[in-house]
C-alpha cells in the first residue's frame, strides 16, 4: 500500500494543495502522539517485557521453524507477558486510536479542499509518458475483496480522494514520523522503498516489474536508481492505479499501470530481468504469497533478479517485537500479518527454484526485512 508520494517541493507548498489549518493540526496532533507512544511509552514497556521472569525462556523456546500453530501458542505467552505492563497497555491503545482516528480527522480535512485535490488528481490531458490499463474483468480474489485494509473505510477503494489524503494529509502529518507497525520512529519509509531498490545487486536493468505496486511509490524509488529501466506495475485496485499513474505523470516517469492479479501478471515468459515487491506479501495469505513467487520466476529471464521487503519474520526480532508486529493482525485491519511473520519467504522461493537466496535486516528492529534471489541460468 503505498503511503505517501514524495512530491516536487514546489508543489508541497502549493496553497491550493494545503489542508486548512484545523484540518493540519488534528493530523499533527496524531502524528505527535504516535511517535512519542512509540518511542517513549513503548521503551518503557519493552523494559518492563524484559524483566519479567517469564519473558527470560521466550528467546530459548521460539519455534525454529515456519509453524503457524507453534508460533501462534508461544506468541499466546508473549503477549500475556506483553500485557501486564501498563505501559504496553496504553501504548497499543494509542496505536489503535491514531489508526482509527486518522481516518475521522484526515478524510473531513481533505473534503475541506476537495475542489483542488479533484483538480490536482485530475486523469492528464494530452500525450503522457506512461500508460495506465484498467481492466474490470480481472477478479477480485476472496481474500481482498471487502477488507477494510488498515482500517481504511471500505478499503482501498472506498474513498475517491484516498490519493490526496495519503499524499497531502496522513502521510506528510502523521505517517512520515514513523512508528507504526515495522516502521520506527524516525524511519522514512520513501527512502526505505530506494534502498530496497538497490538490494538489486547489478548496476542496471532492462525491465523492472512491480506486482502489488499500490501506486506509484515504489517505481519512483526503482526508476530514482535506475533510471534507465523501463517500468511496469500493477495492482489489484484501479483507484491506486489511477493515483499512481497520475503522480508519475506529474513527475514525468514513464510506468506502465496494468491492472491485474499479482499471480496473474499475463506477461510473456521471460520478459523481465527484475522484479520488486514492497509491504506486499503480509496483505495476502500464504498460499497466495507463494503463486506470486512462481509468476515473478516465470516472468523473470533467466539470470533475472527479485528482491522482496516485508515485514521481518519473528524469528528475526525480539520477543517483545514478535508481539508488537502480531498485534497488527487483530487490530490494524492485517489479516494477513502473522501467517506472513511466521513464513520463511527464503525457504519458499528455493522451493520454486530461486537459487543464490538470502534475506537480511537494513534496520535495528528488523525492518525493512529483505529477501532476494536470483533465476538461475
Amino acid at each position: 500500500m503505498t503511503f505517501l508520494t514524495r512530491l516536487d517541493p514546489s508543489e508541497q507548498r502549493t496553497k491550493d494543495l494545503s489542508l486548512t489549518q484545523r484540518g493540519r493540526a488534528g493530523l499533527e496532533a496524531l502524528g505527535a502522539l504516535q511517535a512519542f507512544s512509540a518511542s517513549s511509552v513503548r521503551q518503557l514497556a519493552r523494559e518492563a517485557f524484559d524483566a519479567d521472569a517469564d519473558a527470560r525462556t521466550l528467546s530459548d523456546e521460539a519455534p525454529g521453524v515456519a509453524d503457524k500453530s507453534a508460533w501462534r501458542r508461544w506468541l499466546g505467552r508473549a503477549g500475556d507477558v506483553a500485557g501486564r505492563s501498563p505501559a504496553y497497555r496504553v501504548e497499543r491503545f494509542h496505536q489503535r486510536y491514531v489508526a482509527e482516528e486518522v481516518y475521522r480527522r484526515g478524510i473531513p480535512a481533505v473534503e475541506e479542499r476537495r475542489e483542488q485535490f479533484e483538480a490536482f488528481f485530475r486523469m492528464p490531458d494530452g500525450p503522457t509518458v506512461g500508460t495506465l490499463e484498467l481492466d474490470p474483468s480481472v477478479p477480485m480474489p476472496k481474500y481482498y475483496d471487502k477488507v477494510e485494509w488498515h482500517l481504511e473505510p471500505g478499503g482501498w477503494d472506498g474513498y475517491d480522494l484516498y490519493g490526496a489524503l495519503f499524499a497531502f494529509a496522513v502521510g506528510p502529518h502523521v505517517f512520515r514520523h514513523g512508528g507504526y507497525a515495522a516502521v520506527e520512529v524516525g524511519d522514512d519509509i520513501l527512502e526505505h522503498r530506494a534502498e530496497v531498490a538497490r538490494q538489486l545487486p547489478k548496476r542496471s536493468y532492462r525491465r523492472v516489474y512491480e506486482p502489488g505496486c499500490g501506486g506509484f511509490s515504489t517505481m519512483a524509488a526503482v526508476h530514482s536508481v535506475f533510471p534507465d529501466a523501463e517500468l511496469v506495475a500493477s495492482d489489484l485496485s484501479p483507484l491506486l492505479l489511477t493515483v499512481g499513474h497520475i503522480m508519475a505523470e506529474k513527475q514525468a516517469v514513464p510506468v506502465q499501470f496494468k491492472q491485474r492479479d499479482a499471480r496473474d501478471t499475463r506477461e510473456p515468459d521471460a520478459s523481465f530481468d527484475a522484479v520488486i515487491m514492497f509491504a506486499l506479501m503480509h496483505e495476502m495469505p500464504v498460499d497466495a504469497v507463494r503463486d506470486t513467487f512462481r509468476e515473478a520466476y516465470r516472468i523473470l529471464e533467466p539470470g533475472g533478479d527479485l528482491v522482496i521487503s516485508d515485514p521481518p519474520p519473528f524469528r528475526a526480532v525480539s520477543p517483545f517485537q514478535a508481539v508488537v508486529l502480531n498485534w497488527e493482525t487483530r487490530h490494524r485491519g492485517e489479516p494477513f500479518f502473522t501467517d506472513a511473520c511466521a513464513a520463511d519467504w527464503a525457504a519458499e522461493l528455493r522451493d520454486v527454484g530461486f537459487v543464490d537466496v538470502d534475506d537480511y535486516s537494513l534496520g535495528e528492529q528488523g525492518y525493512p526485512w529483505i529477501t532476494r534471489a536470483t533465476k538461475p541460468r
